[in-house]
């Protein structure tokens, strides 16, 4: 039995924390947690404080789930300056548009009612604390983005028996936490290449595997699987069905329900394979 040894992070998963769960968890928090500043600081009861809290409360959850996405989408597992030029950029959108949001449902708020009010931004001080503060919850977010896609060993285990007789990879195994998880590769719908990672869909969600997607087709059996254009290799067992979408292009429907297009070559490849 060959083996291949690499590194997989995870992106999705029963135990990955995803926009649902930040959701139910971090809203009730952020909602507490603002009523009783707003109350001891104010000097008010819990009751008067709860409106500014929901004030406060909308901005960081909304954008923060937004930023939580994009962080784990576009970020995680990219080379480091673009990271840290993300995280710059990206810091700077939540924290403005955060206050933004912040200064016009208190506007509503204060007025009590949603169709006249005034917008007033906040004391040039109270702005810059509120800023940071945005840039902090951003900094705590990106975090989260990055718990829930921790790095975990991979081990990528040849199929029994010689290549020639039975080419490409069988199953390779994640390490999530404390536990080891094996991924079939017939269960693989398809790869996108991402740099230096490859993004695996599976049935049951999405991986990302250190590896270029170049490494990665050629560890795989090249009659299941197909590369399609220069980003994209799908598995042809998981292809629903195919339709023309002109120039000589195949639109692949895949069993996850998604959508692939695929180059002239791709598609000449799925092609020669019609009996």
């Amino acid at each position: 039995m060959a083996m291949e040894q690499g590194a997989i992070s995870s992106a999705t998963g029963p135990k990955i924390l995803g926009l649902t769960q930040l959701a139910l968890i971090g809203t009730p928090i952020v909602f507490i947690a603002y009523a009783l500043a707003l109350s001891i600081g104010h000097g008010s009861s819990l009751a008067d404080a709860l409106p500014g809290s929901a004030a406060n409360t909308i901005p960081a959850i909304f954008f923060g789930l937004i930023a939580f996405e994009v962080v784990r989408r576009w970020l995680v597992g990219r080379r480091i300056p673009i990271q840290v030029f993300g995280h710059i950029l990206f810091c700077g959108a939540y924290a403005v548009l955060s206050y933004w949001l912040l200064i016009v449902l208190l506007g509503a708020v204060n007025a009590f009612s949603v169709i006249q009010f005034n917008v007033e931004p906040f004391p040039i001080r109270a702005s810059v604390w509120q800023l940071l503060q945005n840039a902090t919850t951003y900094g705590i977010i990106a975090a989260l983005a990055y718990r829930g896609t921790s790095s975990a060993e991979v081990t990528l285990v040849l199929a029994e028996g010689s290549e020639k007789s039975r080419p490409g990879l069988s199953r390779y195994f994640i390490r999530s936490g404390d536990e080891i998880q094996p991924i079939d590769v017939n269960s693989i719908v398809s790869i996108t290449g991402a740099d230096d990672y490859a993004e695996v869909t599976t049935l049951e969600g999405k991986h990302l595997v250190r590896m270029t997607l170049a490494e990665f087709e050629k560890s795989l059996d090249p009659a299941r699987f197909i590369r399609i254009h220069r980003s994209r290799i799908v598995n042809v067992e998981r292809i629903e069905r195919a339709e023309p979408a002109g120039g000589g292009r195949l639109l692949l429907h895949m069993q996850d329900g998604e959508a692939i297009p695929a180059s002239r070559t791709g598609s000449r490849l799925l092609r020669d394979r019609v009996l």
